[in-house]
């Protein structure tokens, strides 16, 4: 009996056939995972051409780039400075502010320079610098003869505080102010004839050119001058 069971176990050789199952098995995975990796490479995507896309699908590839439409309005460079806190009051720079905007650079320059206000000699010094930095620097690029001065504003500084001593030994405490003044430089672009209404508002007056302020002068004669003061 013994040697009929160890017949039949040759001839059907059941660890044989579980070795060569367990070794082709992982080469038939091989082998479809190179054929899987070879076809995904040829492979190229359809896209229905109609129906709605798929959601996570390549977005990219459906951009289209919008031209730039041409003779659109320019863009208009702008270069903005300011001082330093010096001491002065707000109310006091505020002035030469408004004197200066609107003005062309180099207008606005002279005009700084024979001011009779104390901070006219800085704000005349940090224009020219403005123009020097706005015309040489590469980012910029500006040409000096269409420079004008489009705003003009005033800031606060800080408020330095010294002693102010009294009688009997008591004291007070000074404020003295310092302020600040920022400003902003475009070119000039070529005015274009308005019609309508804005033709008609210029040709009343409307958009006349301002004014520059000028410090008042009194020019009106004294009458009997006497020795103190008679009011």
């Amino acid at each position: 009996m013994f040697g009929a069971l160890k017949t039949a176990f040759r001839t059907h050789q059941p660890v044989s056939a579980l070795k060569s199952l367990t070794q082709s098995t992982p080469r038939g995975f091989h082998a479809m995972a190179l054929r899987f990796a070879e076809q995904k490479n040829t492979m190229n995507p359809i896209k229905p051409e109609l129906g709605a896309s798929s959601l996570f699908g390549d977005v990219s590839a459906h951009v289209k780039e919008v031209p730039v439409e041409q003779g659109g309005k320019a863009t208009v460079k702008e270069y903005q400075f300011s001082t330093a806190n010096f001491k002065t009051s707000t109310k006091k720079l505020r002035l030469l502010a408004n004197q200066i905007k609107g003005l062309d650079i180099q207008n606005a320059i002279n005009q700084m320079e024979f001011s009779q206000k104390r901070p006219g000699k800085r704000v005349m010094n940090t224009l020219a610098f403005a123009r020097t930095n706005a015309t040489t620097q590469e980012k910029y690029a500006m040409d000096a003869s269409k420079l004008y001065v489009d705003r003009a504003w005033v800031g606060k500084g800080i408020y330095h505080r010294r002693i102010k001593t009294h009688a009997r030994g008591k004291f007070g405490v000074m404020h003295h102010p310092t302020a600040h003044l920022k400003f902003t430089l475009k070119e000039r672009q070529p005015e274009t004839a308005e019609a309508g209404r804005a033709t008609r508002r210029s040709i009343r007056g409307w958009k006349q050119t301002k004014k520059i302020w000028t410090p008042l002068i009194e020019d009106k004669p004294i009458y009997n001058p006497t020795r103190v003061y008679n009011w």
